[in-house]
């Protein structure tokens, strides 16, 4: 029995952090999540990605224990910190999720404080009595006056942070993000947007941006899986005819032939559903046929029909056995 390899199932590298770790199980839960994912294999997906992620957590705990006997390292600069990463939902057309394309979004951002050239701090500071001497900077004691201890004898604090930004060096803001979509992305897969995602702390790496797709309802289309459903009105003389339908894809429409006096209401066309992506391959369309009858009938039209009636009563045994079985049981009970 093959081993499993609980990083391949998660897409991370065998030294990946205890971070790298919650992060791909995070993208694989949002991608296979049974109440996300319709896909009739996405359960077993789901397990098999919280399974990983189960294992792994648990060897990173049992490796952080064994390595805190362990004497630190020296001179190993630590590490910087880095940005979270940011969660968003992109609502695209069937089209752009089959076809790729491009969107615009919006995300939060942060804009330098201008009063403070972004430190949080001004060169001078705001005057506030101390509370606990009633700005004498004295307290009495037993021992008589002191000092006090609140302010350090000052009776006062000068607090140099910006009022304009509370300290925090920048100012909440929104920004325009350009971005491309590849083709052939499912529904509730994630797209990464690396740096994208919220800044990090003195100077480190920005997270990244994760954006879950979720497709538009189509007029025409449903997804479900990898296939594409259809469902299509065709004249009933069309069905008795046969012959050649145009039917619309998610590209180009297609000429999808249809047999003569079918009674099959339901075709597969291979390959012309959503498109396949690296080792996945492109699913089914499957259109399913509405025989349109016609309202009425023209005195022309019931002219034809009653002459292709006649044509084939006479040809009942190849082209209508069970016309014929019932006529021959009349001659003979009759």
């Amino acid at each position: 029995m093959s081993r499993i390899d609980f990083h391949q199932i998660l897409g991370v590298k065998p030294d990946a952090s205890a971070a790298e770790i919650k992060r791909a199980f995070k993208r694989m839960a949002m991608r296979w999540h049974p109440d996300r994912n319709p896909d009739p294999g996405a359960h077993e997906q789901f397990r098999l990605a919280r399974e990983a992620f189960e294992r792994l957590t648990e060897a990173h705990y049992t490796d952080a224990d064994t390595a805190a006997d362990a004497p630190p390292a020296e001179d190993a600069p630590p590490p910087r910190p880095r940005g979270e990463d940011r969660h968003m939902e992109l609502e695209v057309d069937l089209e752009e999720a089959a076809l790729g394309g491009s969107a615009e979004i919006t995300v939060d951002a942060r804009v330098p404080c201008a009063p403070c050239d972004g430190s949080g701090h001004r060169s001078y500071g705001r005057t506030t009595m101390c509370g606990a001497c009633h700005g004498s900077g004295r307290i009495r004691s037993p021992q008589g006056l002191e000092p006090c201890p609140t302010c350090n004898g000052r009776g006062y604090f000068t607090d140099t942070r910006c009022s304009e930004c509370d300290g925090r060096g920048w100012h909440p803001a929104e920004r325009q993000l350009s971005v491309t979509l590849p083709p052939a992305m499912l529904p509730g897969e994630e797209l990464r947007i690396a740096g994208q995602g919220a800044p990090a702390p003195d100077g480190g790496t920005p997270g990244d941006l994760y954006l879950a797709l979720r497709a538009r309802p189509h007029p025409l289309f449903r997804l479900e899986g990898h296939d594409l459903h259809l469902s299509m009105p065709v004249s009933v003389f069309r069905v008795l005819a046969g012959g050649e339908i145009q039917v619309p894809t998610l590209g180009a429409p297609i000429d999808v032939l249809l047999p003569e006096s079918s009674t099959e209401t339901r075709i597969v066309v291979p390959g012309a559903g959503f498109p396949g992506r690296q080792k996945r391959l492109a699913g089914n369309l499957v259109v399913h046929l509405q025989v349109q009858y016609p309202r009425f009938l023209t005195n022309e039209q019931k002219a034809l029909l009653e002459m292709a009636d006649q044509v084939m009563s006479q040809q009942l045994d190849d082209q209508s056995p069970t016309l014929a079985r019932w006529r021959d049981q009349q001659r003979t009970s009759a």
